[in-house]
């Protein structure tokens, strides 16, 4: 009898990394993010001179977490109706400035992330 492939859980659409090394001042929004200008006030925070890349917030939401951290990553979880899981897992090495990683989601297959609901 053949072995059935573990199932891959949930994967974001796409993954937008990177990091700042600029001086950070005040609270880095982190989160749901369900709207453009959340999404602008979110990358000008974290010193960016421009867009980290495009997305259609119609049909999209992103996942914002930061690290001092020297790696980030996402581990998601579906919870079955919709909702979505999601927890940053990053490196314990402190470095200087910041990595951030953007996780880009469906609004079609998640209506809540971390308990918070996707308009």
């Amino acid at each position: 009898m053949a072995q059935e492939a573990p199932q891959s859980g949930p994967q974001p659409l796409r993954e937008i990394r990177g990091e700042s090394l600029e001086k950070i001042a005040g609270e880095i929004p982190e989160g749901v993010i369900s709207d453009p200008s959340g999404y602008e006030k979110s990358w000008k925070a974290l010193g960016l001179k421009e867009s980290p890349g495009p997305v259609d917030f119609a049909h999209e939401m992103v996942f914002l977490s930061t690290t001092r951290g020297s790696r980030i990553s996402l581990r998601l979880q579906d919870e079955g109706g919709g909702r979505l899981r999601a927890v940053a897992i990053s490196t314990r090495d402190i470095r200087p400035g910041l990595r951030y990683l953007f996780g880009v989601f469906s609004k079609k297959d998640w209506t809540e992330i971390n308990g918070a609901r996707v308009p």
